[in-house]
């Protein structure tokens, strides 16, 4: 075992909701001045240090915790508290005149999270607001958010198919704090099936930021998170994503239907997705997931590849990957100069909605050449001195390429339907 999934093993040990007090104190107790130091970069890392320092204040004083970085973790966790408060405040404001409005509003991820699920308000670094609102009302829910101090980013017509999109382009108030308003949890044009009116049939009455409204069921919850996790952010959330799933299984273990859960997976046709997901969480948490549901999940034939690449990916997330992104590995990896040039304008030549919400142009303007043209150049000044580069040649970039090859492969496999 390497000692980045050592450290990464550890840290998610100690981080697990289901490790007792009495076996975590045993392993704080052997941890040396190197290790602390060691877990707390990792935390980083992964986002989860006010998580890292909340569970271990409560042993500072028996353990061998380094004073100078239990005060600098002690700073970042009550920065991060100060922060989620006044998110949850701006939460509370958006949330009540939605309500005035009549615009029912499902609370997803963070906001709702912090005060029902986290153990307490600090625990999860979050910084935006994500609300579900029904597609009919967007143009209630954004004339709303306005009202409430968020303006639009980019151009938005709720009118546009918007397949490819999930949420409005993020709005963002004067302090700079974004809101997402989603209308879906997928965006309609990835080769999964979520029915959003099965959501809201399934959604359960919740308190969020003091203001009553719904939340995702469970069942739907935990299957969201594993598509958001594992597919949307391709594993790039680490550990914090990791023990998202980890704490609402964990939450409403006593609750939780796995048969109803194992329905929506399948209509959702998210097998795959889940079953990953679910590995890696059996991999770094002893949270319970019944032997029978992994077997219903279980991709045919030998599928361990997928799970060594994903092991590696979430270990790896959030360090360095050279600025290589998948349309730069897919361009690298082409093996002819036909091949390149059909990427190239592919990337350069989007459908015209989606120059217009990267460029805040109206799609039926004739700026929207203008859009095309900025798209080229910046396509140019992002990639072109990466193609040309003599690190091309060197065996770390090769590496670099090859792993970005490996998580498009296995984005892929994701995506294919279970046999």
């Amino acid at each position: 075992m390497n000692e980045r999934l050592h450290t990464f093993k550890t840290l998610a040990n100690i981080l697990d909701p289901c490790s007792p007090n009495s076996e975590l104190q045993d392993k704080l107790k052997r941890l040396d001045r190197q290790d602390w130091f060691a877990l707390a970069e990792v935390a980083l890392q992964h986002g989860v240090s006010s998580r890292f320092y909340q569970t271990v204040k409560a042993f500072a004083k028996t353990e061998p915790f380094p004073e100078e970085l239990q005060t600098r973790l002690e700073n970042a966790y009550f920065q991060n508290a100060v922060r989620n408060t006044l998110i949850l405040a701006r939460a509370t404001k958006l949330l009540q005149d939605f309500k005035a409005n009549k615009i029912d509003t499902i609370a997803l991820k963070g906001i709702y999270l912090a005060e029902n699920i986290n153990r307490s308000i600090a625990e999860r670094y979050f910084c935006d607001i994500d609300l579900l609102v029904k597609r009919a009302d967007l143009p209630k829910a954004i004339a709303s958010a306005q009202a409430c101090g968020y303006k639009p980013s980019t151009y938005f017509d709720p009118a546009d198919q918007n397949i490819d999109i999930k949420h409005v382009p993020p709005m963002f108030n004067a302090e700079g704090l974004p809101l997402e308003i989603h209308w879906t949890l997928l965006e309609e044009d990835e080769p999964f099936s979520i029915e959003a009116t099965e959501l809201w049939r399934r959604a359960v009455p919740e308190k969020v930021a003091g203001v009553d409204v719904l939340v995702l069921s469970p069942e739907d919850f935990a299957a969201h998170l594993c598509l958001h996790f594992t597919y949307q952010h391709r594993l790039s959330l680490g550990l914090k994503g990791l023990l998202d799933v980890v704490d609402v299984l964990w939450h409403f273990q006593s609750q939780f239907d796995w048969e109803r859960f194992l329905l929506i997976v399948s209509s959702w046709q998210c097998q795959r997705v889940v079953w990953l997901t679910f590995s890696l969480v059996r991999e770094f948490s002893a949270v319970s997931i019944p032997d029978e549901v992994m077997k219903s999940l279980q991709p045919a034939g030998d599928e361990s590849w997928a799970f060594e690449q994903a092991r590696t990916q979430i270990v790896d997330a959030n360090t360095t990957r050279a600025g290589l992104t998948p349309d730069l590995a897919e361009f690298l990896e082409a093996s002819s100069f036909f091949s390149k040039l059909k990427i190239g304008f592919s990337r350069v030549f989007l459908p015209k909605r989606v120059i217009a919400r990267l460029y805040n142009l109206r799609p039926d303007s004739p700026e929207i050449l203008k859009g095309y043209f900025l798209r080229f150049r910046d396509l140019f000044r992002g990639y072109g001195q990466r193609v040309w580069h003599p690190e091309l040649h060197s065996s770390n970039w090769s590496d670099s390429v090859g792993q970005e090859v490996n998580r498009v492969k296995l984005r892929a496999w994701l995506s294919e339907e279970m046999e």
